[in-house]
């Protein structure tokens, strides 16, 4: 039940739509933070989310979604939305850090109504499925990877009182004090063959995002693939098809292409492009894309702009060719200041990604990193920490205690590249990636004379800036 991780957006949402109709047989649920302050966290509709709803909506069952990060929902608030009208199976998704939360809101499900069978998905689960049952009692069953069928196949399963749990391939469940972890199902190969999201089940939005894939062959170290390691394409069509669809039925300010290699496949993504020109689409709606640095060029930055595009994201992760290496990143500096020129050369804005804390680490490499992206000036920059993300190469690593690493915490609520904890280096202390972090940021705005910017980000952010904040000079 794998939902993705959303790019980090404010949006004008309303309050979701709750339809009368027919008693729902499955509640889809995302948790959120325990404190939310507005302008902290994004805020649009859910693609795992609106995948699922759509697809078992598609076989005739009952659909409701309970989304309490976009309603900015309490606890008692959430639960109380869940257990409305008796569903028979209550759906979560969770990324690593938010597994506890899911945990917390489905108890207070179980105890508000003890019959319903309850199941996580997303990120956390699909690594770690026998895992998550075992610590989460909450949860009658994990579903591991791509969740359509299988969430279809288990909501059968359970309509029929059935106990036939072992046949359903991506599922792991309980057998009285057993967790058994079934054999994992093979991915989707006909992307067109899904129903696009269900998003008239969410309130409005000014941003919808979009699948025109799913997968990434790349082989980063802080990455566990969650949608596999082999890109499956929608047909331009296809996508063009449901972009005009969000855009007629919608009318958003944006739309996110959310895939990991969008701008991989260049005549894949000019034909989509070249349709979106053709339908007119480029002047009613504005569009966001991830690249890589070295797959773009300057033609085919300018046909995505011609097409709408007006932001691109980059994973650009170190400014030092060592480190690039160690992450197995596939690029070079030379690749990315030439790529960032190129995207700047054809008038499009540019989020930048970065990461302090690879495997050995230093203050020198990780102010190389902070020098680079002042450098290249780009619209946005975004520096994390390194987490050790389960299913991550980096996770067995700081598990085994190598490459530098000390691990701090098997708390999932610290693994948050911003307001975490789980992490440190014996080169670089917990204290001294925080400071490298601020840095990042500070320097940024500071060497680009950008101070009303700083102001913005910091007012826009101040929650999280001030948890920072605190963290950093030793405040916990």
């Amino acid at each position: 039940m794998t939902a993705p991780s959303p790019t980090i957006t404010p949006s004008c949402a309303g309050p979701a739509v709750h339809p009368t109709g027919p008693a729902p047989g499955v509640v889809l649920v995302k948790t959120s933070p325990e404190r939310i302050v507005q302008g902290d966290w994004y805020r649009m509709p859910l693609l795992g989310i609106g995948y699922l709803a759509a697809y078992l909506r598609r076989q005739g069952v009952a659909v409701r979604i309970v989304d309490a990060m976009f309603d900015r929902l309490s606890l008692d608030e959430t639960v109380r939305r869940v257990v409305e009208g008796g569903p028979r199976l209550v759906g979560f998704t969770a990324m690593t850090h938010e597994a506890p939360r899911a945990a917390e809101v489905a108890r207070g499900v179980r105890e508000a109504s003890p019959g319903v069978r309850i199941v996580v998905g997303g990120p956390h689960a699909s690594a770690l499925p026998g895992d998550t049952l075992r610590e989460f009692p909450e949860f009658d069953f994990a579903v591991f990877g791509e969740g359509e069928e299988t969430l279809w196949e288990l909501y059968r399963t359970v309509e029929r009182e059935d106990a036939a749990f072992e046949t359903i391939a991506g599922l792991a469940f309980r057998r009285g004090d057993e967790v058994v972890v079934n054999p994992p199902r093979e991915w989707v190969r006909d992307l067109d063959a899904l129903p696009f999201p269900a998003w008239d089940l969410y309130g409005p939005s000014g941003v919808y995002q979009m699948y025109a894939s799913r997968g990434c062959p790349f082989q980063c170290i802080f990455c566990m693939r969650v949608l596999g390691e082999k890109v499956r394409v929608r047909s331009p069509r296809n996508v063009v098809d449901e972009f005009e669809e969000v855009v007629e039925r919608y009318a958003p300010a944006r739309i996110d292409f959310s895939d990991e290699t969008f701008a991989m496949r260049r005549d894949w993504v000019i034909e989509i492009c070249d349709e979106i020109v053709r339908r007119g689409l480029h002047r009613r709606v504005e569009w966001f894309a991830n690249g890589r640095v070295n797959t773009v060029d300057g033609d085919l930055l300018d046909r995505m702009r011609e097409a709408g595009c007006v932001r691109i994201g980059y994973g650009i992760e170190s400014g030092n060719a060592e480190i690039l290496k160690v992450a197995r990143k596939a690029t070079t500096v030379e690749q990315i200041e030439k790529a960032i020129a190129a995207t700047k050369a054809a008038g499009l804005e540019i989020e930048a990604f970065y990461i302090v804390g690879f495997p050995g680490e230093t203050v020198r490499t990780a102010l190389d990193t902070i020098r680079l992206a002042a450098r290249l000036a780009t619209t946005t920059a975004a520096f994390g920490i390194m987490v050790p993300y389960p299913g991550t190469a980096v996770a067995e690593m700081a598990a085994a205690g190598e490459g530098g690493y000390r691990l701090l915490s098997r708390d999932w609520t610290d693994y948050d590249k911003h307001l975490g904890h789980a992490l440190e280096l014996e080169t670089l202390s917990r204290r001294n990636l925080e400071l490298l972090q601020m840095a990042g940021y500070l320097w940024f705005y500071a060497r680009n004379l950008r101070f009303g910017a700083l102001a913005q980000f910091i007012w826009e952010k101040r929650k999280a800036v001030a948890r920072m904040a605190k963290k950093t000079i030793g405040m916990r």
